[in-house]
């Protein structure tokens, strides 16, 4: 396990930077490198796990959770998403629905700290924490109040929510796809727009999973992953073996991930100090 300086990014057993060797999952993946899909995909199909529940965008900024068996299915959910999907509510009922024994499930730092405190210290013996293989949690700075936003970008822009292809975090800048044009936002203009919880959360990367990921700056086009514990690590390495993903070392990029999340810290800090 590698020494970090504080305790902001929990656990770290190894940090590396992964891109899919997938041709059609490097297509749908822009910012990054699809190393999630293709970890999901991998795990699927040597059938590690039975299922992937995640968040699909549907319109806008609006999700929906689904539950991903093949690949196919896995890669319709590519991409990113900035409204939070409840689906830790509607998740028992997916599992018992289709008789999911081990299930991956990829979510928010928030999302993450509810399934791994059900997993790691169930409560009830209708928990469903057992079923639960693998938690990979995406990078996060917040999700937005889509209502408020969409009608903020729609009153100030001018861009319908139904024309929003896609929303990318670029340095300290949103970029807002929209018809055959991008609007860049600053950042710091759109915070206000955050659900009120994200703006007092300290969790950056995702503790309570088993693999967090994401991007920094310095190396577009790759994915970020930190392991937690030996079964991530074991699946990560095994991916590699088998072909499904390009790996390099990542220690170099910890400074860039540890500067995010400490932003996010002061962010809350500050917001807390108001509500006091």
């Amino acid at each position: 396990m590698m020494s970090v300086t504080d305790n902001l990014l929990g656990n770290v057993f190894g940090i590396y930077l992964v891109r899919a060797t997938d041709e059609e999952i490097l297509k749908r993946k822009v910012a990054s490198g699809g190393a999630v899909t293709a970890l999901l995909v991998y795990a699927l199909e040597k059938g590690l796990i039975d299922g992937v529940v995640t968040a699909k965008r549907t319109e806008g900024l609006e999700g929906q959770a689904v539950v991903a068996r093949t690949r196919e299915e896995l890669l319709e959910t590519a991409g990113n998403k900035w409204s939070i999907v409840p689906f830790a509510s509607r998740m028992k009922a997916k599992i018992e629905e289709e008789d999911l024994k081990n299930v991956a499930v990829v979510c928010l730092p928030c999302q993450a700290q509810f399934f791994g405190q059900m997993r790691d210290f169930p409560l009830l013996e209708s928990d469903f924490g057992e079923r639960v293989k693998y938690i990979v949690s995406l990078f996060c700075i917040g999700t937005f109040a889509f209502e408020a936003f969409l009608n903020y970008l729609r009153m100030k822009h001018g861009i319908m929510a139904q024309d929003i292809k896609d929303i990318v975090l670029k340095g300290d800048f949103l970029e807002i796809y929209h018809g055959d044009s991008v609007l860049s936002l600053p950042i710091k203009e759109v915070y206000s727009y955050l659900q009120a919880g994200c703006l007092v959360c300290t969790d950056y990367t995702g503790t309570w999973s088993d693999i967090s990921a994401g991007f920094v700056e310095s190396e577009r086009g790759w994915t970020v992953l930190i392991t937690r514990n030996l079964k991530a690590e074991e699946l990560v390495k095994s991916a590699e073996k088998d072909g499904y993903i390009e790996l390099r070392d990542g220690s170099h990029v910890m400074g860039e991930v540890l500067k995010a999340a400490r932003e996010k810290l002061a962010r809350a800090q500050k917001n807390m100090m108001y509500l006091l």
